[in-house]
């Protein structure tokens, strides 16, 4: 009885939408269709809408950063991977890789990136055949200006005929690639909601330090006539202090006086530069993230630091292009594949978004390692550092060169430089062996650590390092090379 007291849990209701945009009460929706929810443009659009966007491209600066911000995306090599090892998917990978090549896939990735100025970007698919396959012959851009969505989320274009509610778009046709975007709004976000307001007051700085330069760069005509000077005379005699302004002379009665007036300046044009430059900061703040001024302050670093002015953050670039590959697979890779290869599973293309490793440091650390005995393999050290290079040959002891400046004599410390190598070899050549033994019986990175730390504690500091960065070394050709940050981290520590 008791069991059949008990009610069954109702189920929920995931399929459909609960808080969708039509129950958006903070949305006010016009005939069905999306408003743009940028605060930017409602309020300073005045039925310009996103062109005032591409007014802010007009600014150098602005547009500079931007094109950098792009340009950084662009750069990084572009890969399609098959889905697996299936035949069918390595036919539709090759099959996509020769349709984005045909198309010039980076000039595509140009265009669609303007989504970052302006929250969405489009671009229509011109479809054609050839021979058996569906190929995307073009993909044009186009102005985001023409579309607006529905409370669907389908994108629908503005004619002529329909300049309020647009024509619903066919399927497979657009690409929309939208970024920035809160709430799910398909319209995005983009970079100048917030890059408005400093190229703006910029402007209007610069507006008011030509004013200033025309004040204050040449002096103000004071002229003087009598009393009693009959008006017709006073009209003369000022068009003669106009013309003086362009003319190197001019001639004047002798009763009348002409003077400069220097206007005292107080702050002078540094205030507007200064204005200047800091919305010129804020403007590369917001694209690129970090200019050499905050970089320096979040890591008290000084002017030197000119490497990392004005550079796009590692992560922006990897954001970007992992977002526009996104969008691409879910459209374009995804439909070529179901036209030309059906029942494949698409391909993924991305880019290839890392940070270069600093040779300068892993040169320093091989090194060492050659120093305590050593050596590495050609290909590693192509690998490592690109082609180009041959194993160094060595001078045979009995080939070695006659000394003809003293060639009456012999060296007289050769033999100390000879037992001096050789005593710092057997020192040497036991650390090498011990070191080598503790990589043999360790199971891992971080046993490895604690073991060496221990064994060598009542070496120096610097010894140490130099000890555990041969020994992770040693660790890595021997197949443990998966090198932990952490035990990186712990190593610096003990040193």
């Amino acid at each position: 009885m008791a069991q059949d007291n008990v009610k069954t849990p109702k189920k929920p209701d995931v399929k459909n939408e609960i808080a969708s945009v039509k129950r958006d009460i903070y949305n006010i929706n016009f005939m069905g269709l999306l408003a743009n929810q940028d605060d930017t443009l409602l309020t300073r659009g005045n039925g310009k809408g996103l062109k005032i966007y591409d007014e802010i491209e007009r600014d150098c600066h602005a547009f500079a950063v931007l094109q950098k911000r792009k340009m950084a995306v662009i750069a990084r090599e572009w890969c399609v991977e098959a889905a697996s090892e299936n035949a069918a998917d390595q036919r539709a990978a090759d099959m996509v890789k020769a349709q984005l090549e045909a198309l010039n896939f980076d000039l595509l990735t140009l265009d669609l990136l303007d989504a970052i100025l302006k929250g969405f970007a489009v671009g229509e698919i011109m479809w054609a055949r050839d021979g058996a396959e569906v190929v995307a012959e073009k993909i044009l851009p186009r102005n985001q200006r023409r579309f607006v969505f529905d409370e669907d989320y389908q994108l629908r274009l503005l004619t002529q005929a329909h300049m309020m509610q647009g024509e619903i778009m066919p399927d497979r046709k657009f690409i929309v690639h939208s970024c920035g975007g809160k709430d799910g709004n398909p319209y995005g976000l983009g970079l100048g909601s917030r890059l408005f307001w400093p190229v703006f007051f910029k402007r209007q700085d610069i507006t008011f330090w030509l004013t200033f330069a025309d004040k204050f760069g040449s002096p103000t005509l004071l002229g003087k006539y009598p009393a009693g000077t009959l008006e017709p005379e006073q009209t003369e005699f000022i068009n003669t202090l106009r013309a003086m302004a362009q003319d190197a002379a001019i001639g004047i009665p002798d009763n009348m006086v002409v003077e400069l007036l220097e206007a005292s300046r107080t702050g002078g044009a540094d205030v507007f530069e200064k204005l200047s430059r800091y919305m010129d900061e804020q403007i590369s703040v917001a694209v690129l993230g970090e200019t050499m001024t905050t970089s320096a302050k979040s890591s008290g670093l000084g002017g030197n630091q000119s490497s990392v002015h004005n550079e796009v953050r590692l992560e922006l670039v990897k954001a970007d292009a992992d977002l526009l590959s996104g969008t691409l697979n879910k459209t374009l890779v995804k439909w070529l594949t179901e036209f030309n290869v059906p029942g494949a599973t698409p391909p993924r293309v991305y880019r290839e978004v890392e940070e270069e490793e600093d040779l300068a440091q892993r040169s320093e650390r091989d090194t060492k390692i050659y120093n305590m005995g050593f050596a590495p393999t050609l290909e590693y050290i192509t690998e490592t550092y690109g082609e180009g290079w041959e194993v160094k040959t060595t001078i045979k002891p009995n080939d070695k060169p006659v000394d003809t400046n003293f060639a009456e004599g012999d060296n007289p410390t050769a033999g100390d430089e000879d037992l001096l190598v050789t005593n710092t070899a057997k020192l040497w050549q036991g650390t090498i062996e011990k070191v080598s033994k503790l990589v043999n019986e360790a199971t891992d990175l971080a046993s490895l650590q604690k073991t060496m730390a221990a064994q060598f504690s009542d070496l120096q500091n610097e010894e140490i390092v130099n000890i555990m960065a041969a020994g992770f070394a040693l660790a890595e050709l021997k197949g443990l090379s998966d090198v932990q940050d952490e035990a990186n981290i712990e190593t610096q520590k003990n040193g």
